[in-house]
């Protein structure tokens, strides 16, 4: 029987497709795992219980309409508590605002998923396996017990449960080497118009990387869903290299905000707050006009439930205008604000007047200035870190890495000789 799926598509149309293949994934899991899909309206967001994220899943919608519909799910999710929710989204988001609206309800912003999709038709299976190297289509085998196992257990896209509870959808890949479980992947299947084979779960224990075993178990995934009558394979890549060897071609970014602890129940943000942080997010001054009887210095500087301040949030949606406001009604703001709202001569007049700020921690990286310069490759923010007499010893507390050795590895090659240029001074 020939199936209702993809055929002949577009990049567009691979796009989407990927989106609704998600979609599909984020409604399985947590039917599977005892919860629910809500929909309101065309807007669909999902509970899997205490344990597990819940998902806005691809939201679209007008400006007015997404407000009424994210109060109403930040109410739900404060009675049906999960593990942190995400909000995915293609790029650009509908409505545009969707950024703005959620950080000013309590999200974080996230990372930028890479859509890439293969032709089954295409694929190159032609690479050599690991000696000793099986590869096994099997939904019995729970590879929570495998330690150190990337993308297994409480950590996979696709779930446990989903594979237990609905064979005909999600089907996993075990690949054991001399018998001993070194990797894995899953393929979910959708239906419709947009039908596709969502690969997940790809993961190989760190010892045994790099011997071809990702690309075995991506290709037995791929080759399941052509057997099964697919046209298009589609995912979201960790590392492209891998999986354009393959065949995957780069489709387009998305988007994704995140909901994380528990602030959002415990100190929750008034509507009042929640508007204030939106015109901060708009660079609408005359909304903020509005609301400045209730802006004391206190209230500007105090951080919001995602434990950005005002400040921060008018740096990250790029609203100078915004920024202006605040710094006139009390805000205090970082040399790293300063510079990326575009305010060189204020950031530099920060380091001159206090030359231990260029020490400052940032982000969950706790880096410095001179390590986020490396990190952009920003010649010119360098140049004004060592113009205050950096601690060229501090150290990253995710890779103990030094500024120095983030420019060596990154290959920043003019920043790293300026570093190494001061040290020899």
């Amino acid at each position: 029987m020939e199936k209702n799926i993809l055929q002949q598509a577009t990049p567009a149309q691979l796009e989407k497709a990927a989106a609704d293949n998600h979609i599909a994934l984020f409604g399985a899991n947590a039917i599977a795992g005892g919860g629910e899909v809500v929909r309101d309206g065309d807007i669909v967001y999902t509970y899997a219980g205490t344990t597990q994220h819940g998902m806005l899943a691809f939201p679209v919608a007008t400006e007015a309409y997404m407000a009424i519909a994210l109060n109403r799910m930040m109410d739900y999710y404060r009675t049906h508590i999960p593990n942190g929710v995400g909000c995915w989204s293609l790029d650009p988001a509908q409505p545009p605002s969707l950024g703005v609206q959620l950080l000013a309800r309590g999200f974080q912003p996230g990372w930028q998923p890479c859509w890439m999709a293969l032709d089954l038709e295409m694929i190159d299976d032609s690479w050599n396996i690991p000696e000793g190297l099986e590869v096994q289509a099997e939904n019995h085998t729970d590879l929570s017990i495998v330690r150190g196992l990337p993308n297994a257990g409480i950590n996979s896209a696709l779930s446990w449960q989903l594979l237990q509870h609905s064979p005909e959808q999600a089907q996993q890949f075990v690949a054991r080497l001399h018998g001993n479980i070194v990797g894995h992947s899953c393929v979910l299947l959708s239906t419709g118009e947009y039908g596709v084979a969502g690969i997940y779960n790809v993961g190989v224990l760190p010892k045994q990387q790099n011997q071809g075993i990702g690309k075995a178990v991506v290709i037995a995934a791929c080759r399941y869903a052509k057997e099964k009558g697919y046209r298009y394979a589609v995912l979201n890549a960790t590392g492209k290299r891998m999986y354009e060897q393959i065949g995957f071609r780069y489709i387009s970014h998305g988007l994704t905000w995140w909901l994380m602890g528990r602030r959002y129940i415990t100190h929750p943000p008034s509507p009042n707050m929640v508007a204030i942080a939106e015109a901060v997010g708009y660079g609408n001054i005359a909304a903020l006009e509005q609301y400045k009887a209730i802006l004391d210095t206190a209230t500007i500087n105090e951080p919001l439930c995602n434990r950005m301040t005002l400040m921060q949030l008018a740096v990250h949606c790029k609203q100078p205008a915004s920024g202006e406001w605040l710094v006139q009604h009390g805000a205090v703001y970082s040399v790293l604000d300063a510079w990326d709202m575009g305010w060189q001569q204020r950031a530099a007049m920060l380091l001159y007047q206090q030359p231990a700020l260029v020490n400052e921690r940032y982000d969950h990286f706790q880096y410095t200035l001179l390590h986020i310069a490396a990190d952009r490759n920003d010649i010119e923010l360098a140049r004004l870190a060592l113009t205050a007499h950096p601690d060229l010893t501090i150290t990253d507390n995710i890779y103990k890495g030094t500024a120095q050795g983030w420019a060596e590895h990154l290959q920043r090659r003019e920043i790293a000789e300026l570093i190494s240029s001061y040290t020899t001074q």
